[in-house]
């Protein structure tokens, strides 16, 4: 067996804690021409590594469900269709390799209440499985300092993030404070692989302000082209801002609509704090841009608009972004 497939039957394996006999689906979405050109290639490679993951469990005797379906749009937080509800049922390990996330959805909580031990997966790429890349590392170590994070949260009232062009002050609910570590081997765990990385809920109505700037080439669903500042007023996105008249048309026609245009897709859903030692600015330089593998960078931390609901919150908004800021410093205030 190959490095590569060999990794893929450790996320089975182990971070899963696949036992014989369980049964496994693997989410796959097609693309259609009404999602836009532009994701087409995003879905084909989404669909080959789907494919990829079921050729290799089949051959070392696990035998995979594939559930296709059709998103209605090409956008991280969008719930899945109520046909994948029904399919998606009763499965004991649920992978989601997934063109757009379905992490903070109502379906993945549905599925979840029932059990189902679920790997999120949205934006994955085959390289995240080669040696030195960000599967290829000790998870039971990289479970352990996660989670000192996430105490860290949990014992705290208010985190302060800062790194050039950002102050950030969030006021957090300490007992949502969660560890996603990668490993998801009890019945009902949930998570993103690779992992890992330490997030909290906002005070949905409470004070978190200040601001952030993504710096060019980091983003959200895409890379930035430019650094982008947004600003933060009782816990709600009220300003996007660029350098210039070109960079504010950009964003007003590319980022606004994601955040300022619709009811309450503009309220602070996440605080993410990354900590995979696996994962740098270097392998994005490499690999290109990931919001999956860019949000578990060890010592980044990241700002969701959106949806909370996933999580604890009542926002159930679709739409749920991470935008992800490097090189951070972390206070924990309680």
């Amino acid at each position: 067996m190959n490095a590569i497939d060999r990794a893929i039957m450790n996320a089975l394996t182990v971070n899963l804690g696949y036992k014989p006999g369980e049964s496994v689906g693997i989410i796959l979405q097609e693309w259609k021409p009404e999602l836009g050109d532009k994701f087409r290639e995003k879905f084909q490679a989404s669909r080959e590594l789907c494919q990829r993951m079921a050729r290799v469990f089949r051959a070392n005797g696990v035998e995979p469900s594939l559930l296709r379906y059709t998103p209605d749009e090409a956008r991280n937080g969008v719930d899945a269709v109520p046909a994948l509800y029904e399919t998606a049922k009763g499965y004991d390990i649920l992978f989601m390799p997934t063109a757009f996330s379905l992490s903070h959805t109502p379906f993945r909580k549905a599925i979840s209440a029932t059990g189902t031990r679920i790997a999120s997966m949205p934006g994955f790429t085959l390289d995240m499985f080669e040696q030195n890349g960000p599967m290829d590392t000790d998870y039971e170590k990289l479970a352990e300092e996660t989670r000192k994070i996430q105490e860290k949260l949990a014992a705290s009232r208010y985190v302060r993030v800062t790194a050039p062009g950002t102050d950030m002050r969030i006021e957090i609910v300490p007992e949502s404070a969660h560890a996603s570590t990668g490993m998801l081997n009890t019945p009902g765990a949930f998570g993103n692989l690779p992992g890992a990385e330490a997030y909290a809920l906002p005070e949905e109505e409470g004070g978190s302000e200040g601001f952030f700037t993504v710096p060019a080439g980091w983003g959200g669903q895409i890379p930035l082209p430019f650094p982008v500042k947004f600003t933060v007023k009782n816990n709600r996105f009220v300003k996007i801002e660029g350098d210039g008249i070109e960079q504010q048309t950009w964003i007003d026609r590319n980022i606004k609509p994601l955040i300022l245009e619709q009811d309450n897709f503009n309220v602070l859903a996440e605080l993410g704090i990354g900590t995979n030692p696996m994962l740098n600015e270097a392998y994005i330089a490499k690999h290109g841009w990931s919001i999956l593998t860019a949000e578990k960078i060890s010592g980044s931390a990241h700002f969701a608009n959106g949806n909370n609901a996933g999580f604890g919150g009542t926002n159930n908004v679709p739409v749920h972004i991470d935008w992800v800021v490097p090189g951070v410093d972390i206070q924990y205030i309680p």
